[in-house]
């Protein structure tokens, strides 16, 4: 058939945007009927004079939104049941011809595939990847934790002996569902020296920012509803969204965070909710620019969307003065902040903590309850007096000394070893790097090389909730000493410049297809 489909090349909206926009409203049109064949995208971008994979790219969107359906070796079609409203088409309810198969949805066998929403991946080739065993002695690049070495263990087993010899049993208890009345307090007065004004009533204790995360999201959508993150995001944050049946919506980010114009667009078409990492963002290390706070802020409350603002790894500042936070600049009680201890200290304390809107306290109390009751009193009485004994600031004042040279060497080092057209901001704090490759280096092919030769990084579409990334990589820079940073960025880079020059030798031997 014949479709067509413009593509402006000097639009800021992604090409693969446009083609999956353009099939949409075709489809809403009719000129495209349920169940018809979509052109290949080997034909689809032989026509549009764009490269195969942002065709691809399309079609997982519009696959990920339920305008389309494919099989593998049998091609893309409409979806017999698309989501416009009014839509009274009905699956097929036949039973599978074994009823001991246990494969049938609707006759005599039980089958678990249609109890629970799978999560989709950015990239299925990449399962393989993530399920791969890793060698003991590998170059952590991908582990986004403090260094081990550094974890403060001295300090917080005294800590721990201590609650435990001068409170007892009563530690050991179930303790408050909001969180110890004390660190909360605390947690109150610290961000409020950091222009945020909060009470320790809207202070919330939670077992990590990942549980945050879960309970915000469990009070604030149902299944079907649309959440906005930022493209890339945090994968764990757009999973559990997706894992709860969210529709997520990227919302593109450059160098100065959100792009309030790509927000507008997406926000108008309504959201429960947008998730942003605006300081040290994971995994581009970018920090929101000042200027761009306030439009965000605009768009959002017209459109009546919540933020979820997470601090993920704010604490960790190596230069300059410290960013300015949305919250910072909330008038209208519109935004939660999420934080954790478990980035700055070990991963193994699982204690984090939500800052509320007042409206929100209750509600959110209530839900806690019925999912923890409550978080782990001798950790929380534990934290306490290490934070108010100047423990917590001194361990960070020690780990950003560290962390600021085992960035300077992974930079050095990218300069060295990395092939020329390779790029990344400067991170001005946080955990990583985040790597644009030349798009003559095959990602796939890199990370599995990297991965025999013993080091571990996390490839780009991992961070990307409907594809995307195929030429960037994150680095995590703080886990290893400034020695095995410079191997690993230097196998890396050989690993890489090699895949350029088998690239090269295949194309002169081999005509392009």
């Amino acid at each position: 058939m014949s479709l067509t489909i413009d593509v402006d090349r000097t639009s800021s909206m992604p090409l693969y945007e446009q083609i999956a926009t353009s099939l949409r409203q075709t489809i809403v049109d009719g000129r495209l009927q349920p169940g018809e064949r979509l052109p290949s995208t080997r034909e689809l971008a032989t026509t549009l004079r764009v490269h195969r994979k942002t065709v691809m790219q399309a079609f997982r969107s519009l696959e990920g939104e339920g305008w389309v359906t494919s099989g593998v070796g049998q091609g893309t079609f409409v979806a017999k049941r698309h989501p416009l409203p009014g839509s009274t088409d009905l699956p097929n309810l036949t039973p599978s011809a074994d009823p001991r198969s246990g494969s049938s949805t609707s006759g005599y066998g039980f089958s678990w595939s249609d109890k629970f929403h799978p999560v989709r991946m950015a990239e299925v080739e990449w399962d393989y990847w993530l399920d791969s065993p890793v060698r003991d002695d590998a170059i952590r690049f991908d582990a986004a934790t403090a260094d081990p070495e550094y974890f403060p263990v001295g300090d917080f087993r005294e800590l721990l002996q201590e609650v435990l010899e001068v409170e007892g049993s009563r530690v050991l208890d179930y303790g408050p569902s909001r969180g110890y009345a004390p660190l909360r307090e605390w947690l109150a007065g610290r961000i409020n020296r950091r222009g945020i004004e909060v009470s320790a009533d809207q202070v919330l204790i939670v077992n990590g920012s990942q549980h945050g995360l879960d309970l915000v999201a469990r009070l604030l959508f149902r299944s079907g509803e649309r959440v906005l993150v930022e493209e890339p995001s945090y994968r764990n944050g757009f999973r559990l969204f997706q894992a709860l049946g969210a529709e997520v919506v990227g919302v593109p980010i450059d160098e100065k965070g959100i792009d309030p114009v790509a927000l507008h667009a997406r926000a108008a078409q309504g959201a429960r909710l947008l998730y942003t990492m605006p300081i040290f963002q994971n995994p581009t290390a970018t920090v929101l620019a000042e200027e761009r706070i306030e439009p965000i802020l605009e768009i959002t409350r017209a459109a009546g969307i919540p933020i979820l603002e997470d601090h993920f790894d704010a604490d960790l500042l190596y230069e300059g003065s410290p960013p300015v936070s949305i919250k910072s600049r909330d008038r209208y009680d519109q935004v939660i902040l999420s934080g954790t201890f478990s980035k700055i200290l070990f991963p193994g304390l699982r204690l984090g903590w939500l800052i509320l809107p007042q409206d929100l306290v209750e509600p959110m109390k209530q839900l806690k309850q019925t999912t923890d009751l409550s978080s782990g009193l001798l950790a929380q009485w534990a934290m306490n007096l290490y934070c108010r004994r100047g423990h917590l600031d001194a361990h960070l004042e020690t780990v950003t000394a560290i962390h600021r040279r085992r960035l300077a060497v992974t930079e050095e080092s990218l300069e060295k070893y990395f092939p020329p057209g390779s790029d990344w901001p400067r991170p001005r704090g946080g955990m990583s790097c985040w790597v644009s490759l030349p798009d003559d280096v095959n990602l796939f092919a890199l990370s599995q090389a990297a991965r025999r030769e013993g080091v571990e990084f996390s490839p780009g579409p991992l961070f990307y909730p409907r594809g995307g990334g195929e030429h960037q990589l994150r680095l995590v820079y703080v886990r290893e000493t400034e020695e095995r940073i410079r191997k690993g960025i230097e196998t890396l880079g050989r690993l890489a410049r090699d895949l350029q020059r088998g690239g090269r030798e295949r194309k002169n031997q081999t005509p392009f297809l």
